[in-house]
């Protein structure tokens, strides 16, 4: 971009100088150098706003590059927040499942020494009724 304005400003200058030396050959040598004076002038001046305009955008450019590099600072912390947040998640997904097996386990293991039980119980009711 910046080199974009600066192939514009002094392609400008160029097509003015041109003009300047092509109207300055037909005038007489006093009106020339006036001519030639006034046009230079009007070079420099031209010259100056283009500056300062390359300035302003070299000003911008720089603004706009240091918001980017902020958000993508934000972005890569936002990344990785998610990416802390997804393993978090797949490790609590592994828990959740390691502890339901366990339950389902511990849940046969009661129903079977809950059988026993009544098992033995019918055993003794037996031996005490004798």
């Amino acid at each position: 971009m910046v080199e974009f304005i600066i192939g514009a400003a002094v392609g400008a200058g160029a097509m003015i100088a041109k003009d300047a030396m092509s109207n300055s050959s037909g005038n007489n040598a006093s009106g020339s150098k006036q001519a030639n004076r006034q046009e230079t002038e009007e070079l420099y001046a031209e010259n100056e706003k283009l500056r300062n305009r390359n300035r302003d955008a070299e000003r911008r450019i720089e603004d706009l590059t240091r918001e980017l590099q902020k958000a993508n600072a934000r972005f890569k912390e936002k990344d990785d927040n998610t990416d802390d947040l997804e393993d978090d998640l797949a490790d609590a997904k592994s828990k959740i499942k390691k502890l339901t097996q366990q339950n389902d386990e511990l849940m046969r293991k009661v129903q079977e020494y809950k059988l026993a039980c009544e098992g033995y119980e019918q055993e003794i009711n037996q031996l005490k009724n004798r």
